[in-house]
């Protein structure tokens, strides 16, 4: 059971990632962020919604030959082992995005990496590395006046009640590849992010079984009421 209310961001570091096969680029803070009292709750919001919305289901970073080629397992451990080094470690995650953003469809966007403290999961007080994208800009209104005339300004932004995309990396199980949460609101791509970026494999625990019967009761039910239906009509004709 994770909550995540009483969470502190205590680094946050922003940056840009474009897509590779385009040749966008990449853009790095030269410092992490500071969030004063009026923002910091707008962006809690903005990362953990999802994350309380979702059912959860643990993956753990993994390879297939040996954990130590997992890019995101290697930074991740050194960030635990010193968070100093969080802001130069941010930069890598950024960079190791960006070359597994190779697919035309991949969108560029905002990074966010950030160092949580204050993580209850089981009544474990624990910190954790998050790492957010936020890809899809909105339209929105901004109005200034003008004499006596209100002027009406056409900017685009982010979106603060959807966040594109989402992991948070426990500082619990490392031997197991630590214990991991992933959103994704953009279905299209999850491959890239999931796989490529981070090298996710589900952790078998009860949620995880208990989620495999449920999807395996609903493809018997489609596949019981799909054949039940082609009989019906082989009947009627």
């Amino acid at each position: 059971m994770i909550n995540l209310y009483q969470t502190n961001i205590d680094q946050l570091s922003i940056h840009q990632v474009g897509n590779k096969s385009k040749a966008e680029g990449c853009f790095v803070s030269d410092s992490t962020t500071e969030l004063n009292d009026e923002i910091s709750p707008l962006v809690k919001d903005f990362f953990f919604r999802p994350f309380r919305e979702k059912e959860e289901i643990f993956f753990k970073l993994s390879h297939e030959v040996d954990m130590e080629f997992n890019e995101i397992f290697k930074t991740t451990e050194s960030i635990f082992n010193n968070p100093n080094c969080f802001h130069e470690k941010s930069k890598d995650i950024v960079h190791l995005l960006y070359n597994q953003s190779m697919h035309p469809h991949i969108k560029s966007g905002e990074v966010y990496v950030t160092y949580l403290e204050n993580v209850i999961i089981d009544n474990q007080k624990v910190d954790a590395i998050g790492i957010f994208k936020s890809e899809i800009k909105h339209d929105f209104l901004q109005f200034e006046n003008k004499g006596k005339n209100l002027e009406t300004i056409l900017q685009q932004g982010v979106n603060l009640k959807k966040l594109d995309k989402g992991c948070i990396i426990f500082n619990i199980e490392k031997e197991d590849g630590y214990r991991v949460l992933s959103v994704d609101s953009n279905k299209y791509d999850t491959k890239y992010w999931l796989d490529s970026f981070l090298g996710l494999d589900a952790v078998v625990d009860d949620a995880y079984q208990t989620k495999k019967y449920l999807q395996l009761c609903q493809n018997f039910a489609k596949m019981f009421f799909f054949q039940r239906k082609t009989k019906k009509k082989k009947l009627c004709s």
